[in-house]
Parts: C-alpha cells; sequence; structure tokens
C-alpha cells in the first residue's frame, strides 16, 4: 500500500517502528502540555490522527487534506506582513512540510486514474 499511497497504518509497521510511534505521540503531548496548549481541541486531534488507522485510506487522506488546509490557512495568515520568498522558503509553510508534498502526490496519481 505504501507504495501506491505513500500511506503505511501502523498496524502494517514492525513493532519497534509502532513502539517509537508510541514514544512520539508521548512526548507531543507532554510539549503540547508544557507549552499550554494541550487544549481539548489539540488533545482531540491528537486522538483522531492516532485513531486514523482505523479509518479508510480515502478517509485519512480527506482528515490529511483537512489539516493541511487549517495549517495553510493559519500560516498564510500569521505571515503576511512577511517578504514573500521569506514566507515560501520558511520551514513554517505547510507547503513545504514532507507530509504535504506526499499529500499532493496522492492526490495526483488519484487524479490520474
Amino acid at each position: 500500500m505504501k507504495q501506491l499511497t505513500g500511506f503505511t497504518p501502523i498496524a502494517a509497521l514492525p513493532e519497534s517502528t509502532a513502539a517509537s510511534a508510541k514514544k512520539e505521540l508521548l512526548t507531543t503531548i507532554d510539549w503540547l502540555q508544557a507549552e499550554g496548549a494541550a487544549s481539548e481541541t489539540n488533545l482531540n486531534l491528537l486522538i483522531a490522527i492516532a485513531q486514523s488507522i482505523l479509518w479508510s485510506e480515502e478517509s485519512y487522506i480527506r482528515f490529511l487534506q483537512c489539516g493541511f488546509n487549517a495549517a495553510i490557512e493559519l500560516f498564510d495568515e500569521s505571515s503576511q506582513n512577511w517578504d514573500f520568498e521569506e514566507a515560501m522558503l520558511s520551514r513554517h509553510n505547510p507547503r513545504n512540510w514532507d507530509g504535504y508534498k506526499r499529500l499532493d502526490q496522492i492526490r495526483a496519481v488519484k487524479a490520474n486514474q
């Protein structure tokens, strides 16, 4: 499935990878709490991400698209006074994230089918 979509469900990952994913999730929750950002909404989003392996692949892609749309809108609003090139090249710009690029590739493949 990963070769077709770039997505591998956690259930298909070796135990060592699943364990490191769990550790990373717990680290993220700790970081959110330390930053005072562990709101109910943010924690519900993390729950949805963790449960997304139970969804169909199409649902997971729609979920990712929704998240990236929100991240792009937030970035565009918060960077509107930045220099254009600085904003486009910023590591904070969701359009530059590997996950967003993979999602674009998946959508392009699905559009050509």
